[in-house]
């Protein structure tokens, strides 16, 4: 749950960054590019992962707990992104195996 809940706003943070005119993107997907010509929409996008990622989190976690999780792991998603993207760490395949990854050890762990 958790591991999904990461990659919702790690998500929401690439369509957000998507919208920036000074990052420079050459190798953006389908997806991504069709949202690039489009800001609003892209923003639209990243509204209802961050929501759903909250939602998400409320509901595994109750309110207080949920709402200050949602702030951590928006907090670090962001950071993450921001701090990896420059040297495209952050790819279809490197966010898909982190994924998995962090899936397999959640599902293992619990």
């Amino acid at each position: 749950m958790f591991s999904t809940i990461c990659l919702l706003f790690l998500c929401g943070f690439l369509f957000w960054m998507n919208t920036s005119k000074r990052v420079a993107w050459p190798d953006k997907n389908h997806i991504l590019a069709t949202a690039a010509t489009n800001p609003a929409y892209s923003r639209c996008i990243t509204g209802a992962l961050f929501l759903l990622g909250a939602i998400l989190c409320v509901v595994a976690l109750g309110w207080g707990s949920g709402l200050f999780a949602t702030v951590v792991i928006l907090m670090a998603s962001g950071s993450v992104s921001v701090l990896f993207f420059p040297f495209h760490y952050l790819g279809v395949k490197g966010i898909t195996i982190l994924y998995i990854c962090s899936l397999a050890l959640e599902l293992l762990i619990h």
